[in-house]
C-alpha cells in the first residue's frame, strides 16, 4: 500500500516535456516541425502518394542532428542547382525551377516532399527557435 501511495506521489514529477509544434506549410501538402522533450520530428505529407494522404516522419534524436539540417539548408541556398546533402536517413537536394525560383527536395527511404525557399527559411527559423 505504501509503495502505491509513493508511486502516485511521484507520477506528476515524471514529465517528458511539452510538445511544441511549428507549422512550416499548411494546406494540401503540410509540413510541420515538432519538439517533444529532447527529440524532434519533421512531419510531412508524402508527395509520391497522390491518391491517399500518407504522412512520413523524419525523426531527430537531438538538437545537434536538427542543426545539421539547418546547416544543409544554408549551404544549399548558396550552392548550385543539383547540389545534394546526404545523411544517414534522408537526403536534401537543391532544385531550381525556371519560373518558380529555388526549391528543395527532401527524400527519405519511403517518402518525398519538396518545398520553396520561403518554407526553407521558415524551417531554419523554427530550428533556431528551439
Amino acid at each position: 500500500m505504501k509503495k502505491l501511495l509513493l508511486s502516485l506521489l511521484f507520477i506528476p514529477l515524471a514529465k517528458t516535456g511539452p510538445t511544441t509544434s511549428v507549422e512550416i506549410r499548411g494546406g494540401k501538402w503540410p509540413i510541420s516541425l515538432e519538439a517533444a522533450g529532447r527529440s524532434y520530428m519533421l512531419i510531412f505529407r508524402n508527395q509520391q502518394e497522390m491518391v491517399a494522404e500518407a504522412y512520413d516522419t523524419l525523426e531527430f534524436a537531438n538538437k545537434g542532428q536538427l542543426v545539421y539540417l539547418d546547416s544543409a539548408l544554408m549551404i544549399l541556398k548558396r550552392g548550385h542547382n543539383g547540389d545534394e546533402a546526404n545523411f544517414s536517413h534522408y537526403s536534401l537536394k537543391r532544385a531550381d525551377k525556371k519560373f518558380d525560383g529555388l526549391w528543395y527536395i527532401l527524400k527519405t527511404k519511403y517518402a518525398t516532399t519538396d518545398f520553396r525557399q520561403q518554407e526553407a527559411d521558415a524551417l531554419s527559423k523554427a530550428i533556431r527557435g528551439f
